[in-house]
């Protein structure tokens, strides 16, 4: 009879959601402010190299989440550098990947939300 009720997300995994909301939306915001920021020479140049250095520390961090964010630093710097080659090719790939970022930040911030709202609407009755 138990397995007709609705089951309840963790706190832990609304909780990562929640992180997971925020983090990817912050992201996809800095990664489209880069991509603007490319175009001007010498700030772009700055840009990339930095971005390529914390994606390399990134990679030989411990966590799951370091080497994640280590990997998109290390292809957005990559992507960086190489606009200076292809810029219109590097820049329209650097900005679809913010957009993603984007939609999938607001996609999970979306089911943290209304995880929130079950959750209180659950505990009130």
């Amino acid at each position: 009879m138990s397995d007709h009720y609705p089951v309840e997300q963790k706190p832990k995994d609304l909780a990562e959601q929640g992180t997971k909301g925020v983090m990817a939306t912050a992201g996809g915001v800095g990664l489209l402010l880069v991509n603007s920021l490319l175009g001007i020479p010498v700030v772009g140049w700055v840009l990339s190299a930095g971005m390529l250095g914390l994606g390399l520390t990134g990679l030989f961090g411990k966590t799951k989440t370091d080497k994640v964010s280590g990997t998109v630093f290390t292809i957005a710097g990559v992507l960086g550098g190489a606009s200076l080659l292809l810029p219109g090719f590097t820049r329209g790939l650097l900005g679809l990947g913010g957009v993603g970022l984007l939609i999938y930040g607001i996609a999970n911030l979306g089911g943290f939300i209304s995880g929130l709202r079950k959750k209180k609407n659950g505990k009130s009755r």
